[in-house]
């Protein structure tokens, strides 16, 4: 039980993470911004459109795709997601490298808040030009069932980050 419970807050931790990596600093004040998906972002965010968002193979169902977004700021990548009714959303930071690492990822569906962190699920990253694949499982709990213990999905998000 205490697992399921600190996978959960990895998960919140990880929508956390991914709100400071995505504002600006006062400096930056020359730099025309736009927000989405509740975040704030210069000219070296990406959009949605071309987002592909499935778990155990299929499309994250109820996820608003063209709310994605993905922004680099410094060696860091965050990527978010709006949802339609608040139930399914996606959000991920990765360290940029080569190939990146995902430092924080958490899922929302069917119930269930699912996490990639250190020791908890698992994510590789490939990247072509801008285009940036992760693949893996995530694991966590079912927010409807808790004492159904831990749930593992796998997962592919591909998103366009310049």
């Amino acid at each position: 039980m205490k697992r399921i419970i600190g996978t959960a807050l990895v998960a919140i931790a990880a929508a956390a993470v991914l709100a400071g990596c995505g504002s600006s600093d006062s400096d930056s004040s020359s730099d025309p911004t736009t927000t989405t998906a509740g975040v704030e972002t210069g000219s070296d965010a990406s959009t949605g459109g071309a987002a592909v968002v499935k778990v155990e193979g299929k499309d994250l169902e109820g996820l608003d795709l063209k709310s994605v977004t993905c922004v680099k700021q410094g060696d860091g990548i965050a990527i978010a997601s709006g949802t339609i009714g608040g139930q399914e959303g996606v959000s991920a930071t990765m360290k940029d490298g080569n190939p990146p690492t995902v430092t924080a990822l958490a899922v929302v569906v069917d119930g269930s808040t699912l996490a990639v962190a250190p020791g908890v699920g698992s994510a590789e990253v490939a990247v072509d030009g801008d285009k940036y694949t992760i693949t893996g499982t995530a694991t966590g709990a079912d927010l409807k069932d808790l004492a159904a213990g831990p749930v593992s999905k796998k997962f592919e998000i591909v998103i366009t980050c310049k």
